[in-house]
């Protein structure tokens, strides 16, 4: 395989620099547009919620059953709710504890449509309600903020530093990114009998909006494998540069075995073909998915995690991984092998949409047990009993 990463953290780094908060997702979604149209065997709409569908259709594929990747397009931040001389009134839309928003935190101002930030202010006060975030005000030093525009955390959209991915957003620009680097090679290779489609959601961070409009819309065929693309709060079992995670639950719902089992099985290969190819199966309860909305709903869903620092910004490790004491605010950050790992690992089960099916028989472990069982425990005495 030529190498690629280059290629794939061009795609991250484009679209990390993309300004995002929940319900203003504008500026991504337009790029993930952009990207699907310049490509020859992907096509771009939206739903009528405005979540983008990219598909590759292969040769002879069953566009009934795709394979459905999701990731959201939305990231925990401020919108403006007034401007009073140099003082901004915000609301925080997504979830952070409020310690966290400590006075002197540096916030950029952006307009819709427009990427580069028009302000820069500092937060002197926050408000929340129990313990979670809710508002903010904030001093205006720089530049102006722009009543019914939005504001992040003043931070680089993309930095490589210590061998990770740094940046205001990787939650869940970064799954996004994996999504469109999966797309891509299936654009490259043209695979025949692969129905693979990207489903980039809105306001996932406000309670999964995006994803259940899609679900109310029937923007997912109901035969789909829908796996969910997230970065996922690092645990000490999970850890960051363990490998991208194989994910078989969230806080709310386990998912789908069979659809986990393909992506383990998937993994397994890699590995076996790769000694420096990571991965981890794990349960990462820390948080609820989109792919438990889509369980809920009756769909086969299951999911992918990549190990994050700084989750929701909320300042928790240096990126030597040492934790950090007290509340604050800091770039969230992916080791670049994680991601990497991740991309493998979806081209690898793209390609194979026989790992998909459903089994129709147990598996060689089971079937294995199974036969012993039958060995040692069928009666052989005419009583029942064993002579």
């Amino acid at each position: 395989m030529v190498d690629r990463r280059a290629d794939w953290l061009a795609v991250a780094e484009r679209l990390l620099s993309q300004p995002t908060v929940p319900l203003v997702e504008d500026l991504p979604a337009a790029h993930v547009v952009d990207f699907a149209e310049r490509r020859r065997h992907l096509g771009a709409g939206r739903d009528g919620a405005g979540n983008v569908v990219v598909r590759y259709h292969g040769e002879g594929a069953d566009a009934e059953r795709p394979l459905v990747l999701v990731a959201h397009l939305d990231h925990p931040g401020f919108a403006v709710d007034e401007v009073g001389g140099r003082t901004a009134t915000l609301s925080f839309r997504g979830g952070l504890a409020v310690a966290n928003a400590v006075a002197g935190s540096p916030i950029d101002f952006f307009r819709r449509f427009e990427a580069d930030p028009v302000g820069r202010g500092v937060l002197f006060d926050a408000e929340g309600r129990d313990g979670r975030l809710r508002g903010a005000r904030a001093r205006v030093v720089d530049g102006e903020a722009s009543v019914d525009g939005f504001a992040m955390w003043a931070f680089p959209g993309f930095s490589l530093e210590a061998g990770r991915i740094c940046g205001r957003v990787c939650d869940d620009l970064l799954g996004a990114a994996v999504v469109l680097c999966t797309l891509d090679e299936l654009s490259r290779r043209a695979p025949a009998g692969v129905e693979v489609w990207g489903l980039f959601t809105r306001a996932e961070e406000i309670g999964f909006l995006g994803a259940l409009e899609a679900i109310r819309l029937g923007t997912v065929p109901p035969r789909a494998a829908v796996l969910s693309l997230e970065c996922s709060k690092a645990l000490v079992d999970a850890p960051q540069g363990g490998g991208v995670i194989v994910r078989v639950g969230d806080r709310t719902s386990i998912f789908d075995p069979g659809l986990s089992e393909a992506l383990a099985g998937a993994a397994r290969r890699l590995a076996a073909d790769d000694g420096d190819f990571r991965w981890q199966r794990k349960l990462m309860d820390a948080g609820t998915c989109e792919a438990s909305a889509f369980c809920a709903a009756g769909w086969r869903a299951s999911g992918l995690a990549l190990p994050l620092g700084n989750y929701h910004n909320a300042l928790d490790r240096s990126l030597d991984g040492t934790p950090l004491k007290g509340p604050g605010i800091g770039p969230e950050h992916v080791t670049v092998d994680d991601y990497l790992a991740g991309v493998r690992l979806l081209v690898e089960l793209a390609g194979c949409p026989s790992l998909l099916e459903a089994p129709s028989h147990p598996p060689p472990w089971l079937a294995e047990r199974m036969a012993r069982a039958h060995r040692e425990l069928a009666p052989t005495g005419a009583a029942g009993q064993r002579a």
